[in-house]
């Protein structure tokens, strides 16, 4: 059957074309990529498309390492080797309020790095002076509970409770800071965890960059807790390493697209490269857009034993408030490598029928219905807020994709 999809969110309107328009139009098409259609009869239904998303999602994560690999230094362990990192562990701070402390009291909800059997570690809290340093402990003995409760925090320098009205207004003041606790990188068959090096923090260090989104956040949205803690913008939600890598990847999103064009225009007309870059650019931006949800300030990391890694943004449709939050590393094999997530992007292409297909952004009470069956989700009213959630993915796709699709994404954030 020949299918139709309408909606008012740009970002479910990308997906749509993505699945059901784009596919048929370069169905049983050899990939443009160099080298990739060598020694290969035929390419059935979507797989060229798919290598050529498959080839240059690899492509970006080898050229982005070029530029700002040098921002994700590995570790040095301590037989002298080296292991690449995984994630470095924060906590968020604010100075005590008690006057005769005034120390740097970190926030923390667990101390928890890996519950294993027998390889436990957890973050061991040690106060020095008027800050607290962090060790790693285990595998013997548990560490000590979080400082922060869903009614207020505990300073570790001094024992004074704090309140969280106290911490929302150094957060809407800009006095929220963040403390490195520990560094997680990958060894055989087990992860390993290290103290803060001066190395590492100074890595992180870096200026935010000045192309970002500079779009404000909704002042009440269903499950959005950030902005009582000064989070207003949407770039406000990434450390600025994270700024830097993301946007790098959507630069090279456009660098594929000329790449692109100029690979098909030696086969093919011109219109026929425009449309076919702009069709593999859609797809890229996809991938780039999945691993954004994995580099955030606000994902956490997950100690559980079939874990032990960094957890994704929405486990449920909220942007609840994160005190320890884990910084991925995007260049290792994961949710947070263009790579990986070009490759599964790539692999739903593969599955897809490669129908006939038409996707629009149109109101359900402007669009017609003739000769038409009709499928729909069911109206969720306010116990999603999708269009505030979308806006997540919706500023940096817009980013990418705002010259190829200016109608679409020509709002600053979702109707």
């Amino acid at each position: 059957l020949e299918a139709y999809a309408s909606d008012l969110n740009p970002v479910a309107v990308l997906i749509n074309k993505a699945l059901i328009e784009i596919p048929s139009k370069w169905a049983s098409r050899p990939p443009v990529f160099p080298g990739a259609a060598d020694g290969a009869n035929s390419w059935p239904s979507t797989t060229g498309l798919a290598e050529d998303v498959r080839r240059y999602g690899q492509w970006m994560r080898d050229e982005a390492e070029k530029r700002i690999g040098y921002m994700y230094p590995k570790v040095k362990l301590s037989d002298g080797s080296e292991a690449t990192v995984i994630a470095w562990i924060w906590a968020r701070t604010v100075t005590c309020p008690n006057p005769a402390c005034n120390g740097t009291m970190p926030l923390v909800n667990k101390f928890w790095l890996g519950k294993k059997k027998g390889k436990e570690r957890y973050v061991k809290p040690i106060v020095d002076g008027k800050r607290v340093r962090f060790e790693i402990g285990g595998p013997n003995g548990v560490p000590r509970e979080g400082t922060v409760s869903r009614t207020g925090a505990v300073c570790l320098l001094c024992g004074t409770p704090v309140p969280l009205a106290y911490i929302r207004s150094e957060g809407k003041a800009w006095r929220i800071g963040a403390q490195l606790m520990a560094v997680a990188a990958e060894g055989p068959r087990q992860r390993y965890y290290l103290a803060p090096t001066e190395e590492h923090e100074k890595a992180a260090d870096i200026p935010r960059p000045v192309d970002v989104p500079d779009s404000e956040l909704p002042e009440q949205a269903l499950g959005f807790r950030v902005q009582s803690y000064g989070m207003m913008r949407h770039a406000d939600l990434f450390t600025n390493r994270e700024l830097v890598a993301i946007g790098t990847f959507n630069g090279l999103v456009q660098d594929v697209r000329r790449r692109v064009f100029h690979a098909v225009s030696q086969r093919d007309s011109v219109e026929s490269a425009h449309e076919y870059a702009d069709a593999l650019v859609l797809y890229m931006a996809l991938a780039v857009s999945r691993i954004v949800g994995s580099m955030t300030n606000l994902n956490a990391w997950n100690p559980a034993p079939s874990k032990e890694g960094v957890g994704g943004i929405f486990k449920l449709q909220a942007l609840p408030m994160t005190w320890d939050f884990a910084e991925c590393n995007c260049f290792i094999p994961g949710p947070a490598e263009i790579a990986t997530s070009a490759s599964w992007v790539a692999r739903s292409l593969e599955l897809l029928p490669a129908g006939l297909g038409h996707a629009t952004q149109v109101s359900a009470q402007k669009q017609s219905y003739s000769g038409m069956l009709i499928s729909t989700d069911p109206p969720y009213y306010d116990n999603v807020g999708y269009a505030d959630l979308s806006d997540f993915f919706y500023v940096w796709l817009r980013h990418s994709l705002g010259d190829v699709f200016p109608e679409l994404m020509g709002t600053l954030l979702t109707p």
